[in-house]
């Protein structure tokens, strides 16, 4: 049933870092969500997935087909980190909530997505405050430790809004740009 949460593991009332793992809303993607469930496999953390409709079902932390979106804001507001495809709107939610994150974009190449769009989008992001990106999986345990060892002060770098530069170019392009049917 949607939003039931699905255990993998025992439970624990330690108070551990938590982290949110999350696929997006429109397409599988096992291959992350295998190798995020390999790394939990040795953590003790409290970790929860929104796994969407892939045939992967993790055994090593807390997931869920589809949350509701306040669950999802609850779960994102409450995460230490948060880990996902590189989708844009993942990327936004995790700034809004000055969350650092792990990204692992899709590959069309790989039947994951229709476009390399998340390749780019990773790329075009790759260095900014509380954004790290795995190229591919096995390179998710290293940029997670990198993440989880950032200093509060790093944490406070990640921004909650868009760099001004970055607006003004989309402001001018949409500005500049005739609308359909225009002479």
């Amino acid at each position: 049933m949607p939003g039931d949460i699905q255990m993998a593991g025992a439970e624990s009332t330690a108070v551990r870092p938590t982290v949110f793992v999350t696929v997006g809303s429109m397409f599988p993607f096992d291959r992350f969500v295998k190798a995020v469930d390999d790394w939990a496999a040795g953590q003790d953390m409290e970790i929860l997935a929104q796994i969407g409709e892939g045939a992967y079902e993790p055994r090593n932390m807390r997931w869920v087909r589809r949350l509701a979106r306040p669950e999802y804001e609850a779960a994102m507001a409450g995460a230490d980190l948060v880990i996902a495809h590189a989708g844009v709107g993942s990327v936004v939610s995790a700034g809004e909530h000055c969350k650092p994150i792990v990204l692992l974009p899709r590959r069309h190449a790989m039947a994951e997505h229709t476009s390399d769009h998340q390749v780019e989008t990773a790329n075009a992001l790759r260095g900014k405050a509380g954004i790290l990106v795995a190229d591919d999986e096995t390179e998710i345990p290293a940029r997670i430790d990198e993440a989880m060892a950032m200093t509060a002060e790093t944490r406070e770098a990640i921004a909650r809004t868009a760099d001004p530069a970055f607006i003004a170019r989309i402001r001018s392009f949409i500005l500049q740009t005739p609308a359909p049917g225009a002479g």
